[in-house]
């Protein structure tokens, strides 16, 4: 289209005679004397002569109602089916539409339609929607070697990728041979973080006596030497932590203790401080040279920036993650000072390990009871998470009903916008819109709209296109579909100066041999009817005379209108709808 242009109409031709090439070369007794084309359904005249029913019919229609050869006065009364030239001109051999591509058949008139569908030499659209347009006999050809959008899986990882994509998967690809910067070993890029998590030696990491109050740092190589070290201190610190622990249960035994007597009643058990107090082998003031108790204090009542570890002590969690994890931290210490005591009590006189033997049962029984509350937490979280999941599920289907019954109120008038227009143009050149379906009408032709870009002569252009999709009312309606169609991209300025949409109207009567209007096999026809190069780049984005993307969205609109429907057609789809509801 012209850029000075704000509207064209575009009329395609009606449903003329057959447009084939004739072998031998056709008569002229078989021409039509109005479109010059071999006759479809011929009429004779009672002036004797013949034309195609449509051009006989439209010409006295729009004109004088004159013979167009011999202006003699002509009514739809004089004119009469030509059985006899109809099949003369069926039995005529032609040569396949597509013998300029290279197919050589010639075959009867009457099956032309047949061949054309299965032609080697028939132009396709590539399936995988790369805009690319092949003949059918190299369409396998295409989708295995020369497809953009073939998928192809990576050698690396074997998982499955687009060829254009190709290069930006290998940038993330887990197989890739990558360089640890630590340490300049060569290992795959999905074992990079486990690497440097576990094994990278120059790793800066913490001391395993961390949390209980040990703050030096080192590389992973030195960390051993660290240990061996450090001995004593983290003797102390883990002694220092036994402490803790034993004020922190007998805290929590006074708090769930009270238990039901056999009779009924209610009574408390002893203290748990009492019973590990009384055969504790660590002295009051055995303590860290670097405070450790009041680093073990904070860490389970809460301090500074770090939450407690204990909620009992420093407030209660307010969702099942944040208590299971409380949960497992507590174990996590009573596991830990399990294990101490028991690798301290084989160096301790035997005369304290029965007292020991009994506080390990203790710390044991609490650490299952803990489990199990870490398990009841997890089943609930998994439980919320189902839900969760069901609630996306069930807002998904509810969209795409919305959707559905937007587009099939809307009786053929279509809105369309694509959001981030050109920045994801600029991510992906190829890549091609398909809108969400709308209908003509409540029970009317199913159709969808495409928008892409195409390159020619150096200029970029936005193509625009209608596709019939496969609807629930196919089997009661005419086809091919003909109708009026007009595609627009909207000028949506704000300001009071004229609307400057680029718009293109078609009245639609399928020529032969065409796919864009037959009645749908699949999803959506592969054939569109619309414009390659609807409007240029360059006028869409500038503004100084229009506004076609406001923040970044563009607006295209479909209007279609179906030929008049008669009467009893109306009455049939009606009368259906009413016996399936």
């Amino acid at each position: 289209m012209d850029s000075t242009e704000i509207e064209s109409v575009t009329i395609l031709s009606r449903q003329e005679g057959y447009d084939y090439v004739f072998d031998p070369p056709l008569e002229g007794k078989y021409e039509c004397a109005i479109c010059l084309l071999a006759l479809r359904s011929p009429i004779q005249t009672t002036c004797g002569h013949r034309f195609c029913k449509e051009c006989i019919y439209n010409c006295i229609s729009e004109s004088s109602r004159r013979c167009p050869v011999d202006n003699n006065p002509l009514t739809e009364a004089d004119l009469f089916p030509d059985s006899c030239a109809e099949r003369e001109i069926l039995q005529l051999t032609v040569r396949c539409p597509n013998h300029t591509l290279g197919c050589s058949y010639n075959i009867n008139l009457q099956y032309i339609d047949n061949h054309t569908q299965a032609c080697p030499y028939q132009p396709v659209m590539c399936p995988n929607e790369c805009s690319a347009t092949v003949l059918q006999k190299e369409l396998d050809e295409h989708l295995t070697s020369k497809c953009v959008l073939r998928v192809k899986k990576c050698d690396l990882c074997d998982e499955p990728v687009t060829f254009n994509q190709e290069q930006l998967h290998l940038l993330t690809c887990a197989q890739v041979r990558v360089v640890c910067e630590m340490c300049g070993i060569m290992l795959a890029r999905g074992n990079m973080q486990h690497h440097l998590t576990d094994n990278c030696p120059q790793v800066v990491v913490a001391c395993s006596f961390a949390e209980h109050g040990c703050h030096h740092k080192m590389t992973r190589s030195d960390l051993e030497e660290h240990m061996a070290q450090s001995t004593q201190f983290h003797l102390h610190m883990v002694s220092s932590a036994f402490k803790k622990i034993n004020a922190f249960v007998s805290d929590l035994s006074r708090t769930v203790g009270i238990i039901q007597s056999p009779h009924g009643n209610f009574s408390r058990q002893p203290s748990l401080r009492s019973q590990i107090s009384a055969t504790s082998p660590i002295p009051e003031h055995h303590t860290s040279p670097s405070n450790p108790d009041h680093t073990l204090e904070k860490s389970l009542c809460g301090g500074g920036d770090k939450p407690p570890v204990f909620p009992q002590l420093g407030g209660e969690r307010n969702s099942a993650e944040a208590a299971a994890a409380d949960v497992n931290k507590f174990q996590l210490h009573l596991g830990q000072f399990a294990t101490g005591e028991n690798s301290k009590g084989s160096n301790k006189p035997s005369s304290s390990t029965p007292a020991l033997s009994h506080q390990n049962i203790i710390l044991r029984d609490l650490c299952e009871k803990s489990v199990d509350l870490s398990q009841s937490l997890l089943e609930e979280s998994i439980r919320l998470g189902n839900l969760e999941k069901q609630l996306e599920e069930i807002e998904a289907a509810m969209e795409a009903q919305a959707l559905e019954r937007s587009g099939r109120i809307c009786n053929g008038v279509f809105v369309w916008r694509i959001q981030n227009f050109l920045e994801e143009l600029q991510e992906n050149f190829g890549k091609v819109w398909y809108s969400p379906s709308f209908y003509s009408s409540q029970f009317g032709y199913k159709f969808c709209l495409r928008v892409n870009t195409t390159m020619r002569d150096g200029k970029r252009y936005v193509s625009l296109f209608i596709h019939v999709r496969l609807g629930e009312n196919d089997d009661i309606l005419d086809w091919p579909f003909k109708g009026n169609i007009t595609l627009s991209i909207l000028d949506v300025n704000s300001v009071t100066r004229p609307k400057k949409h680029i718009t293109e109207t078609a009245l639609t009567q399928t020529k032969p041999g065409g796919q864009a209007f037959i009645q749908p096999q699949t999803q959506r026809n592969p054939k569109g009817f619309g414009y390659t190069e609807f409007v240029s780049m360059n006028r869409v984005v500038d503004e100084k005379e229009a506004c076609y993307l406001k923040d970044g969205t563009l607006t295209v609109k479909a209007v279609v209108r179906p030929a008049e429907v008669l009467p009893s057609n109306i009455e049939c789809i009606c009368h259906y709808q009413k016996s399936v509801v």
